[in-house]
């Protein structure tokens, strides 16, 4: 647009431009504070659960050193690789604001389908699978949030450089050059009034 040329017709959709550069503006900083907002509600979320993550975890732990010298570090990992892994996760979306929010849902097992005889084993083994599932579900939600907040930080600071670039870059471009097409045609209605004036003398 710099090689414009300084017509009422250019000048006129340039003010339009501005009008809808200005406006466009306006709607991405209304959507990154709604980003922001969403992203706020998600982190606050997030600690709750890396709370219990923690708490959970040494849970877990205690209840395996337990299983560990009841009945051996041994037969624990023997077990351990005989148990099958569930991977049944079902990961559906839901927009917000154009970013896509992952919603995971999984078959909530107390104790996993057993694979092990129950010989040689004793409750505390029953135990420490048991607090390992309700890890297993609370890593699941914070692997969730966590995805989520990645993706809204990402869309903040898209729409942050888009904004950015309007207000700071394209919209004073337009501006300078609607004023200098403004200065060209009040320059031309001088020199025209000049010369009329000089005809009519």
């Amino acid at each position: 647009m710099s090689d414009i040329l300084p017509t009422k017709s250019n000048l006129i959709k340039l003010k339009k431009t501005i009008t809808l550069s200005k406006q466009g503006q306006e709607l991405l900083e209304k959507k990154k504070y709604i980003l922001i907002k969403e992203k706020e509600k998600y982190y606050s979320k997030k600690k709750k659960i890396e709370e219990n993550f923690n708490e959970q975890y040494k849970k877990a732990f205690y209840m395996l050193q337990n299983a560990n010298v009841d009945i051996g570090i041994s037969k624990v990992n023997n077990i351990a690789y005989d148990i099958n892994i569930d991977n049944k996760l079902d990961i559906k979306y839901k927009t917000v604001m154009g970013v896509e929010i992952p919603i995971v849902s999984y078959e909530n097992k107390k104790i996993p389908d057993l694979t092990f005889g129950l010989l040689g084993t004793t409750i505390t083994l029953d135990e420490a699978i048991v607090e390992f599932q309700k890890l297993k579900e609370i890593l699941i939600d914070l692997a969730q949030i966590k995805t989520t907040l990645q993706r809204l930080d990402e869309a903040i600071q898209k729409v942050q450089k888009r904004s950015n670039s309007l207000k700071d870059i394209i919209i004073p471009n337009y501006i300078k050059q609607q004023k200098t097409i403004q200065e060209t045609l009040d320059e031309r209605d001088r020199e025209e009034f000049t010369r009329l004036k000089v005809i009519k003398k």
